[in-house]
């Protein structure tokens, strides 16, 4: 099998709009999380605090194209351009049929479905609804419009997952290449900002409601005072090719995907399994050919709820003990849901190159499974990491990255 590697990244994130201005947000301890009293004028909303992207260029994007494109579709779409950029593609491998592109969300852009729906109450009438928000609002509109922007030819798919949108992404965009299917993939996710999932995590009591006047104190990965979720969004895009055509076309490699393991726990729909995590994690280790003791840091799901961090930490302290630094991203960013696993992969592509374990935000009181946790930035020889995602339905999706090739 070809081994696969990462030669080029794009981001857009609370903390910022390049992987430079992402890690420095992490290394010095800031947030984007912010406090959002516009969201009060819905009644009984109990979460009013969340992680939105500033200064989005859209306007980067022709309108033309951009017509069919939601936030989400944005998001998505300026990530990738950024991620082929970065990875100085060729154009002609970029269109020439044998790059492709997955990309996920949890679902299409809420904006326009809202727009839609909100349009057919008001009017009754079919008269008058605009024919781009469809393709705004279709689950693969990530995916597509991606692919439409930037001209790429080859296969196309999308991953619908939730949280594990994007992780499943780079797993089934590193199997493509892996097998000749594909020289060159795009791959992760976006999500975009909406009270909606704000509303929906309220319904399942699993969205902060403590610190809406001090957003800042929130989320609280692994801590004792963690109340839930916030909602965030975001989005990223990495290039994948394998090593020979990366080293062939003179490419700069920033790592490689080692491994990557799924499974279901089966067992409920919102409620993790501790089992169907480990499970998951073991898988990725076996693919990546690597022992639990092979790896350096873990970059860690956990969102701030209850019952979610604690699951996971009894199936990392299982497998691990309390030997690896483990640190979750979303006390910094809150939760990106579709775009969390991909934003995660950029955190442990940098933790190798700087051979630092970032901090885990808010964490001041752990109450879980012991763990080796960091509320500091941590230096530390990291050569491999595995970092994880679990969705809503049991979906568990695991990841292992290492540094470049020698």
């Amino acid at each position: 099998m070809k081994r696969v590697v990462i030669t080029g990244i794009g981001v857009r994130t609370p903390l910022g709009n390049s992987v430079e201005e992402l890690w420095d947000g992490l290394l010095t301890n800031r947030t984007g999380v912010v406090a959002m009293p516009e969201w009060a004028e819905l009644a009984d909303l109990a979460s009013l605090v969340a992680a939105p992207v500033a200064n989005l260029d859209e306007r980067r994007i022709p309108r033309k194209t951009r017509r069919t494109m939601g936030r989400v579709g944005v998001l998505a779409a300026l990530s990738a351009e950024d991620a082929v950029a970065h990875a100085d593609l060729p154009d002609d491998v970029r269109t020439g049929g044998r790059t492709g592109v997955i990309m996920g969300s949890t679902s299409g852009s809420i904006g326009a479905e809202n727009e839609f729906w909100w349009h057919l109450r008001d009017q009754n009438s079919a008269r008058g609804v605009k024919s781009t928000l469809f393709f705004q609002a279709m689950s693969h509109t990530c995916a597509t419009n991606a692919a439409l922007h930037l001209g790429v030819t080859g296969e196309v798919m999308a991953t619908n997952s939730a949280c594990a949108s994007s992780s499943q992404a780079i797993g089934l965009a590193a199997e493509r290449i892996r097998y000749g299917r594909a020289d060159v993939m795009l791959c992760g996710g976006a999500e975009e900002l909406h009270i909606a999932s704000s509303v929906v995590f309220g319904a399942l009591q699993a969205a902060t409601t403590s610190f809406n006047s001090t957003p800042d104190l929130t989320p609280r990965p692994f801590d004792r005072q963690r109340d839930g979720i916030v909602v965030g969004e975001g989005a990223g895009t990495l290039v994948l090719e394998s090593l020979e055509h990366a080293r062939a076309r003179g490419a700069t490699i920033y790592g490689e995907v080692l491994g990557h393991g799924q499974t279901c726990d089966a067992s409920h729909m919102s409620n993790p399994a501790p089992d169907g995590m480990r499970r998951a994690i073991e898988l990725a280790l076996r693919d990546a050919s690597v022992e639990p003791r092979g790896i350096d840091y873990i970059n860690a799901h956990a969102t701030g709820t209850r019952t979610g961090d604690a699951a996971e930490a009894g199936a990392l302290h299982e497998i691990f003990g309390a030997s690896v630094p483990v640190s979750s991203s979303k006390g910094h960013l809150g939760h990106t849901l579709g775009a969390c696993g991909v934003l995660e992969a950029v955190v442990s592509l940098q933790a190798i190159a700087a051979q630092i374990a970032p901090p885990t935000r808010n964490l001041t009181d752990p109450d879980v499974a012991p763990l080796w946790l960091n509320a500091e930035p941590l230096a530390h020889p990291i050569a491999r990491v595995l970092s994880t995602n679990f969705a809503f339905g049991g979906v568990n999706s695991v990841l292992v990255f290492g540094g470049p090739p020698a």
